[in-house]
């Protein structure tokens, strides 16, 4: 009696362990079967994640991981790399952008559903990059579901953005986008569903072939509308460096309104303060001289322009340009005297002193520039 006891003991922990093992190599086969779908995503200061689609290379990915590229490069979990040259849809208010690899070869698509059977607790896996880390795999549950996005808690961080969460089959449910913010929420994660790209994926292809900027690229293909889309966007995420890109790459199409030329010197500014970039600085310049020259936001353009002039120890600023902005604007005049002072006080490698300086300056400049938003621009 007591070895028959001993024997179903045995058999129960036997048959428990090799289910345990099932499940491992399980999980572990639905990694095996789907890394190769998926790619980091770089661009010259940003990294991502992406899925592919198509086996000619048409993947998906968050519109805010490439949202400012210069170049787009991908790269497969066996260390192939290659660069993209186009586009099927981009969509900044839904955060997609299915792009295209620019290869011959053949690439292996993910398995997808347009729609899937959702149900809250089960079980799903994600394949992305975080941070500094490549095709990491990690499992969770589904939290909440609607229509327009799958909260799920598979853990995720900067980086992940554009990757695979996939059912307990290995289809894919939708692309990463997004976590609330981990320093206050643990695990509350965001994926959109396939419906919002899979119904794309057979666009034509919108090619890059004049090798252009990849921002350049995308502005000269939009249309008013879907250029209103990329500004605002830029514009909402304050990332003023995006948003001059963008403007800057408008006014090589089209005409763009003298009134607006001190708000593209400002930006241009915006944008050598955050990357100190000297072609921003020489088109800020450029803008402000514009700008004066049709007696455009006279006040903001004399200001700025002795500034810089002062900065760079140039004679103008014993040209009229000084005296007229004393003349005429005696606030800005010595609010610049001010400025100068202070960022003559900062040591030479004093980057804090100077940063201040430079933020108080942007503060004063955006106070006296006239920002029209709604200027018709002429494609």
């Amino acid at each position: 009696m007591i070895k028959r006891i001993i024997y179903v003991f045995v058999s129960i922990l036997i048959g428990f362990s090799v289910n345990i093992c099932r499940a491992e190599n399980n999980s572990s086969s639905l990694y095996y079967s789907n890394v190769d779908s998926i790619l980091l995503v770089e661009t010259q200061n940003n990294s991502g994640s992406g899925v592919i689609l198509k086996d000619d290379g048409t993947f998906v990915t968050c519109f805010h991981v490439i949202s400012d590229a210069d170049y787009i490069k991908v790269t497969t979990k066996n260390g192939s790399k290659y660069y993209v040259n186009g586009f099927r849809y981009i969509n900044p208010l839904t955060d997609i952008a299915v792009l295209k690899i620019n290869s011959e070869n053949k690439f292996k698509p993910v398995q997808y559903n347009l729609y899937n059977n959702l149900r809250v607790g089960e079980k799903v896996y994600s394949i992305s990059n975080p941070k500094g880390l490549q095709f990491v795999f990690s499992d969770g549950m589904i939290n909440q579901y609607n229509k327009d996005y799958i909260q799920f808690s598979a853990p995720i961080s900067s980086g992940s953005s554009g990757g695979a969460l996939l059912d307990n089959q290995g289809y894919l449910l939708g692309i990463i986008t997004s976590q609330m913010n981990p320093s206050v929420y643990q695990n509350i994660n965001f994926a959109l569903p396939n419906k919002y790209f899979l119904s794309k994926i057979n666009n034509n292809v919108i090619a890059n072939y004049k090798n252009l900027n990849w921002t350049k690229f995308i502005i000269d293909n939009a249309d008013k509308e879907q250029f209103k889309i990329y500004t605002n966007y830029a514009f909402n995420k304050k990332d003023f460096v995006m948003l001059y890109k963008y403007l800057k790459q408008l006014t090589v199409r089209g005409d763009f309104p003298e009134e607006s030329y001190s708000l593209l010197g400002y930006l241009a500014l915006m944008a050598y303060d955050k990357t100190n970039t000297e072609e921003y600085l020489n088109d800020a310049v450029r803008w402000y001289n514009l700008s004066l020259s049709c007696n455009q936001d006279i006040e903001a353009s004399l200001f700025a322009l002795n500034y810089l002039y002062a900065r760079n120890n140039s004679d103008e600023l014993l040209k009229n340009a000084f005296i007229r902005l004393k003349k005429d604007y005696p606030a800005s005049y010595y609010k610049l005297i001010e400025l100068m002072t202070k960022t003559g006080n900062c040591a030479g490698n004093d980057k804090k002193c100077t940063r201040l300086v430079g933020i108080e300056l942007m503060d004063y400049l955006g106070q006296i520039t006239t920002f029209n938003p709604g200027a018709e621009l002429n494609f």
